[in-house]
């Protein structure tokens, strides 16, 4: 009888806890005393081409940081006087960061925080000119936010200290010839930022050949990402200027 025991005992251990050959976790719950932050990603890009890139509203105007340093906000239109500005990244710590600027118009409002990489970018109403979000070193273009839009469209997420937890996302495509892929990626070292050819994983990829659509990615449980790293969704087209779309939902943890 004992025997009988422990066998079923140990079959039980086995199910409930599976077998992962992999790196990446995968968790059927949401612990909401640990969770920091849930959030959702949403990017339209019309100009994706045959190498892949990240999926952008801006196009090819998108630059990540390459060195830590403060950035400047600013409005193409000296209207734009009461609206706040909040820009979310990495600090020069790798931790989470994020500041709110009051718009004053053209004149260059900087940041005290030292970022490291920028993450988003969104204004809490609309504005009358493009909003720039830049270096400030020689005013380089890092963002921006479109006339009317309250977002600055970039397909991805930096954890920083947290775990990220992704719950589901979602492609679509409004060409009609040629294949679009988007890429799922995850890369261990957030660093991979700026250097995105190598050192990924595709968490999973929705591909569209010559027809319009839309399709959400199949996962199941939540996928686990470690601390430290950056998530993002990257397309490539089979013709020049390819169209679509993608949302990412996930949320951050402690745990």
């Amino acid at each position: 009888m004992r025997k009988v025991i422990i066998g079923v005992l140990l079959i039980s251990f086995i199910m409930v806890s599976g077998a992962f050959a992999g790196t990446i976790d995968s968790a059927g719950y949401r612990d909401k005393v640990s969770e920091v932050k849930g959030w959702t990603i949403y990017a339209s890009d019309d100009d994706i081409d045959a190498s892949a890139e990240l999926i952008t509203e801006l196009d090819d105007t998108y630059t990540q940081l390459a060195a830590e340093e403060a950035i400047e906000v600013l409005s193409s239109s000296g209207s734009d006087t009461t609206q706040t500005v909040t820009v979310t990244g990495i600090d020069n710590a790798g931790k989470k960061c994020s500041e709110t600027f009051t718009l004053a118009g053209v004149t260059v409002q900087t940041s005290t925080t030292t970022f490291r990489y920028v993450d988003q970018a969104s204004v809490d109403i609309e504005c009358v000119g493009v909003i720039t979000i830049r270096k400030k070193t020689l005013d380089t273009l890092i963002t921006s936010i479109p006339i009317g839009q309250l977002d600055a469209q970039m397909a991805q997420h930096f954890n920083g200290e947290y775990k990220s937890y992704v719950t589901g996302w979602s492609a679509r495509c409004t060409s009609t010839t040629g294949t679009v892929l988007f890429e799922l990626r995850w890369y261990p070292d957030d660093a991979d930022c700026l250097d995105a050819d190598t050192g990924y994983r595709v968490l999973d990829a929705i591909q569209f050949t010559n027809v319009h659509g839309s399709d959400s990615g199949i996962m199941g449980n939540p996928i686990k990402l470690p601390a430290g790293g950056w998530l993002c969704v990257y397309g490539t087209g089979g013709t020049t200027d390819c169209d679509g779309s993608v949302t990412v939902q996930g949320f951050d943890t402690r745990l």
